[in-house]
């Protein structure tokens, strides 16, 4: 529905202040309103925009990296960059902006192609960084907590503790939960109990290219094509979330094996994603992550549900016999009790991945049902042994269970409805320590396992709008993988043409298809 009088949104539209630190920060005049009835609102601007950059771009595409000018930073291109404090700011200078001015928004700062921060030429960016409230309440029954467009993962998950709640949200601290949600973001531990952190959203409170505020509800329209391809068709001020209780997650068990060798690795992974195909995948009540580090770990994470009925000891003792077999040691062994610990067992690690800057390119493969016994061996003797671990310490090759509620539920604009068992290779590094012929192998290494996996028949590849790479050179990528179906990204496009059809919002990571 259109909400004219802004005076009554709720409350939770008109979002908390928070602090900014470091960025060069001075307040601009923007002309607002219509007509001869115009008002002056001051909204603070970034000076500094090399130095936003590197503070709010948690990572850089490693394919901006490649070029004759890669040895000095990468730098936005958009000509001003503003911090609005509620949607009536951030709908009056919409509306103020010639209607041609290409408009992106910024949420946590982690999108891998980095579209929307370094935007283009004449570009206006919108961050964020103030919108920080968490306001929870109940309706129908329901707990609920409306989430600011500026909210990390890192509060959401420490607020939501505290009151006794539990979301399926994504392993980064930093990552920006709105971010997240449009982009059709998923959670490999919780996404098969919970769904989709963006089919748990209830209500969106948007600002669209025309510069009017939205509150949308399911009954729209434009409603699911948000949970997609949101930063294509609107900028989010505030989302609504409803919340299970933190007993639906038992809590977890994680095992950290080392290795030396790439065939250690390979022998590991072959006999462990055998096991988590014939027994994880067929029990929803159960999920299981097998992580491969360029930092020579295997890290085997199993996070139980309410619904699992089986012996925790005895589904984990297989890997741990597996690793004794293979004379790997297990160098660590850790219970996770809750719903929080599981949340936050990996910020510690993520935490610790930076650079001068960091580099990463992000590639996904995945099957809709059980992956075939030649998928698994391809995963197994092509990504995890050919993957530039070696060369790209801080990279992964993370394999997931999917599936489960999120297959379940309505589905949204996202490929990761409909994979039940999903790989996720991360290439990360610090450009700082790598000449640029060391980069360019980094890239050509990368893009050599995806291109052998699109040949794979059966496997899905870089069918994620949150875990692709959309600005590799010659992208196959197709808008139904993207999307989930052909019907889903046909509906995306007709709401694109409604509501943006002067293509303002250019800066979601697919936005070519739209």
């Amino acid at each position: 529905m259109s909400t004219e009088n802004h005076e009554d949104l709720p409350r939770r539209s008109v979002l908390k202040e928070a602090a900014i630190g470091g960025i060069g920060l001075v307040a601009g005049t923007v002309v607002t309103g219509s007509g001869s009835e115009r008002a002056c609102a001051a909204i603070e601007q970034v000076t500094e925009k090399a130095t936003w950059l590197a503070e709010r771009a948690s990572c850089v595409s490693g394919n901006r990296l490649l070029g004759p000018d890669s040895a000095g930073p990468v730098v936005t291109k958009a000509r001003e960059i503003f911090l609005p404090r509620s949607a009536q700011e951030i709908a009056d200078l919409v509306r103020s902006l010639p209607a041609e001015t290409p408009i992106a928004s910024v949420c946590g700062g982690h999108e891998s192609s980095n579209a929307a921060a370094v935007a283009s030429d004449g570009a206006v960016i919108f961050d964020m960084a103030h919108l920080k409230s968490i306001e929870f309440h109940e309706e129908g029954g329901r707990a609920l907590v409306t989430v600011g467009g500026g909210v990390v993962f890192r509060e959401l998950v420490e607020a939501v503790k505290e009151r006794k709640g539990a979301l399926p949200v994504g392993t980064g601290p930093g990552v920006g939960v709105v971010g997240y949600v449009v982009n059709g973001g998923l959670s490999g531990y919780f996404s098969r109990r919970l769904g989709l952190l963006g089919q748990c959203v209830t209500r969106l409170t948007v600002v669209t290219a025309a510069g009017e505020i939205r509150v949308l509800t399911p009954d729209d329209e434009l409603f699911t094509a948000m949970l997609g391809a949101g930063s294509a068709l609107g900028i989010v001020v505030d989302l609504t979330l409803e919340m299970e209780p933190e007993s639906v997650v038992r809590g977890a068990e994680q095992r950290v094996i080392s290795f030396e060798t790439r065939d250690q690795a390979v022998a590991f992974a072959r006999e462990a994603l055998r096991f988590q195909a014939d027994h994880v995948l067929p029990d929803e009540g159960v999920a299981m992550e097998l992580v491969v580090t360029g930092t020579k770990a295997l890290v085997a994470t199993f996070v139980f549900y309410d619904t699992f009925r089986g012996s925790i000891a005895e589904l984990v003792a297989p890997l741990e016999a597996l690793a004794q077999r293979l004379e790997l040691p297990v160098v660590a062994s850790s219970h996770l009790s809750s719903w929080y610990e599981t949340a936050a067992a990996l910020w510690p690690v993520i935490n610790a991945m930076k650079g001068s800057p960091l580099a990463m390119l992000q590639h996904c493969m995945g099957t809709e049902g059980p992956p075939t016994d030649a998928i698994l061996r391809f995963l197994c003797d092509t990504v995890v042994a050919e993957a530039p671990l070696d060369e790209a310490t801080f990279s992964i090759v993370e394999i997931r269970t999917l599936g489960g509620a999120a297959m379940a539920k309505k589905p949204l604009p996202s490929g990761n409805c409909r994979h039940r068992f999903f790989l996720d290779l991360i290439t990360m590094y610090d450009a700082k320590e790598k000449t640029p012929a060391e980069r360019r192998e980094i890239a050509d290494m990368t893009r050599s396992v995806v291109e052998k996996a699109r040949g794979v028949e059966g496997l899905a590849v870089d069918f994620s709008g949150t875990h692709s790479q959309p600005d590799d050179p010659g992208s196959a990528v197709s808008p139904a993988l993207i999307f989930g179906s052909e019907a889903m990204a046909e509906m995306v496009r007709e709401q694109k043409k409604r509501v943006d059809p002067g293509n303002r919002f250019r800066f979601h990571p697919y936005a070519k298809f739209l």
